[in-house]
């Protein structure tokens, strides 16, 4: 009868330590929905994979994008959209102070067809500039951004 206690006590002991792998060896896949950080104190959150090149500095991305004024990690009210119903893509080349640098960062690794969720400090939106009536001074924002293409750019 001891024997038998004993028995399942190891019984135990082992399935408990193959719980604990499964769990180590899962905990990866589990934490890929989550964000991880960028620059500036961005996070920054995979929805979609996309397929082909990959989004590197100097070439040109072509994007559908919406904003929404961060209401404290809550999204707040949105503040514009890429005119995606009339499928008007933007275009920047990526690195270039043509744009907010979240987007620059944000778009950076990303393969056509992939899908991103940004979340930005204001060093990384406008920052101290405000767009009078749709943006605040100082705004935290976030951003759905898909990216449609890319090109090359200029030598």
């Amino acid at each position: 009868m001891i024997q038998n206690r004993v028995n399942d006590s190891r019984r135990s002991f082992r399935l408990l330590q193959w719980l604990i792998v499964a769990c180590l060896l899962l905990a990866p896949s589990l934490s890929a929905d989550t964000f991880r950080g960028g620059a500036g104190g961005m996070r920054i959150k995979d929805l979609q994979s996309g397929s082909g090149e990959v989004a590197a500095e100097g070439m040109i991305a072509t994007i559908h994008f919406t904003g929404w004024l961060d209401d404290r990690g809550a999204r707040g009210r949105e503040v514009y959209n890429s005119r995606r119903q009339r499928g008007e893509p933007v275009s920047f080349v990526i690195g270039t102070d043509g744009v907010m640098p979240a987007w620059n960062e944000g778009v950076l690794g990303m393969r056509p067809g992939g899908r991103r969720l940004l979340l930005v400090p204001p060093g990384m939106a406008w920052g101290e500039r405000a767009i009078e009536g749709v943006v605040p001074a100082n705004a935290a924002m976030q951003f759905t951004i898909e990216l449609i293409r890319l090109e090359p750019g200029n030598p």
